[in-house]
């Protein structure tokens, strides 16, 4: 039984070292990931593999968010006795997750906006084609 109670508190160690791994890459992405969002904005022009990059960040800051919550509730549920809650990285985790989300829909909606304006000028720049006189022989 001893020996079940060791591997289990092992297993549990490996679990937190987990979400810390995972904790110290957001902290060291998510402050970029923020900044590149406030970057895009109606008035410029966005390149294409800066709105892929964004997004793929996003979807793994997501898929790092979930794995520490997935983690987190293995441990308090099974592995109770061996998991010590940080209540400041939790607190962090949390702030990450807003963070992130909130950015995220900032530039969503910007993108949404710039294309709302590119469209609005196609079709001014149609509009003024149609009202042209047409070009013929003097």
């Amino acid at each position: 039984m001893e020996k079940d109670q060791i591997q289990a508190q092992r297993y549990a160690l490996t679990l937190q070292r987990t979400i810390q791994t995972h904790y110290n890459y957001l902290n060291g992405v998510v402050e970029g990931f923020h900044e590149k969002c406030q970057r895009i904005t109606p008035e410029r022009k966005v390149p294409p593999d800066i709105v892929n990059q964004i997004r793929q960040a996003y979807k793994e800051i997501q898929n790092r968010l979930a794995e520490i919550k997935a983690i987190q509730q293995l441990l308090q549920t099974r592995y109770r006795q061996f998991y010590h809650r940080d209540p400041l990285r939790d607190k962090k985790i949390t702030e990450y997750q807003f963070i992130s989300k909130n950015a995220y829909s900032k530039f969503e909606f910007t993108l949404k906006e710039i294309e709302a304006k590119q469209k609005m000028e196609r079709e001014r720049l149609a509009q003024m084609r149609k009202n042209e006189p047409p070009r013929g022989t003097f």
